[in-house]
C-alpha cells in the first residue's frame, strides 16, 4: 500500500510540488509546525538524490575539471556580479536588491539534483555542481556580500564550510551503505516511488520555510505578489542566461547547467544572515520559493521537446 502511494505521488510529481507551495499559504499553522523540519528535510532530498544517481556518471563529470570550472565561476561569481549590476540600474527596494544579489550568489538548491532527474536533466552533472558549489559558496558568498552589499554574515566560512560537510558528508555515506546493501538495480526499479519522496520532503521544505508568509501577503497582498512575480523573473532569467553562456555543450548539460542556475539555495542564506537583517530579504527568499516548486511542472514539457532524439 506504501509503495502504490510514493508511486502515485512519483506520477504526478511535477504538478504536486507546484501545489505544495500554494498549500503552504493556506495552512500557516502547519507551517509553524513544520519550521523545525527545514534541516532534516533538506538532508532528505540530498540523501535521496545520492541514492538515485548514476555514481559513474559523476565520476564522469569530476574528470571534466573545465566545465565544472566554468560553472562554478559562473554560479558563485559572474551571476552576482550582474546581478548587483543590474540593481545599480533599476528601483528597487535596498532589501529586495540585497536579496536578489545573495540568491545569485548562492549554491543551488540541495533538492537539484533530485529534481533535475525527475525532470529528465543530468542528476550526475547536477549533484557535482551543487556539492562543489556548496563548499566553495561559504569563501565566496561572504566576501561577495561584504564587498557589494556591506552585510556581514553572522557566521564564519569555516563553521560554515563544516555544517555543510556534515550534512553532505553523511548524506554520502549513508547513501553509499544503502546502495551496498539493496542494490542499484533494485533502487532504479523504485525510482517512482523515490519521485513520491521527494514531494514529500519538499512539501515539508516548503512548509518551513513559508512560516509567517501567510499574515505578510493578508496585510500586503499586492506588494507580495509583485514580488513574486519579481522571483520568476529573477529565476527564469538566470535560467535562460545559463543556458546560453553554456549553449556549446551537449543539449541535455545546457539545460542542466541553465535550470541549476535558477535554482539557489536560499534556505542556507537564511540560517546565517544577521538578525536585524533587512525584512525585504527575508520576505524574498520566502516567496522566491514559488518558482523552485512551479517551475519545473512548467518545464519538463519543455526538455522532454528539446531532448527528445532527433530521427
Amino acid at each position: 500500500m506504501l509503495m502504490n502511494f510514493l508511486n502515485t505521488l512519483g506520477r504526478h510529481a511535477p504538478k504536486l510540488m507546484a501545489g505544495n507551495v500554494i498549500a503552504a499559504l493556506l495552512v500557516p499553522d502547519v507551517a509553524h509546525l513544520a519550521k523545525p523540519l527545514l534541516g532534516p528535510s533538506v538532508w532528505g532530498l540530498l540523501f535521496v538524490a545520492m541514492l538515485r544517481l548514476d555514481w559513474q556518471g559523476v565520476t564522469h563529470h569530476t574528470r571534466r575539471w573545465r566545465l565544472i570550472a566554468a560553472s562554478l565561476v559562473w554560479m558563485l561569481i559572474v551571476c552576482p556580479m550582474l546581478m548587483w549590476t543590474l540593481m545599480q540600474v533599476t528601483a528597487l527596494p535596498p532589501g529586495i536588491s540585497a536579496a536578489l544579489v545573495l540568491m545569485a550568489a548562492s549554491a543551488p538548491l540541495m533538492s537539484t539534483p533530485a529534481v533535475s532527474l525527475m525532470i529528465g536533466l543530468d542528476g550526475s552533472l547536477t549533484l557535482v555542481t551543487m556539492v562543489s558549489a556548496t563548499f566553495l559558496s561559504p569563501f565566496t558568498m561572504p566576501v561577495l556580500a561584504a564587498e557589494l552589499l556591506g552585510l556581514e554574515l553572522d557566521v564564519s566560512a569555516l563553521d560554515l564550510m563544516l555544517r555543510m560537510l556534515a550534512m553532505v558528508g553523511s548524506a554520502f555515506g549513508l547513501a553509499l551503505i544503502f546502495r551496498k546493501n539493496v542494490g542499484p538495480e533494485r533502487i532504479r526499479d523504485a525510482n517512482i516511488g523515490f519521485d513520491g519522496i521527494v514531494v514529500i520532503l519538499m512539501a515539508v521544505f516548503v512548509l518551513a520555510i513559508m512560516d509567517g508568509i501567510t499574515a505578510v501577503l493578508l496585510a500586503e497582498p499586492v506588494r507580495v505578489l509583485l514580488v513574486i512575480m519579481l522571483s520568476f523573473v529573477a529565476n527564469g532569467g538566470l535560467q535562460f542566461a545559463g543556458a546560453i553562456v553554456f549553449r556549446r555543450i551537449a543539449r541535455q548539460e545546457c539545460l542542466t547547467l541553465g535550470f541549476v542556475s535558477g535554482m539557489r539555495n536560499m534556505g542556507l542564506i537564511l540560517a546565517v544572515l544577521p538578525a536585524d537583517v533587512d525584512p525585504d530579504v527575508v520576505l524574498y527568499f520566502a516567496v522566491a520559493q514559488f518558482p523552485v516548486y512551479i517551475m519545473p511542472a512548467l518545464l519538463k514539457p519543455l526538455y522532454r521537446r528539446l531532448l527528445r532524439p532527433q530521427h
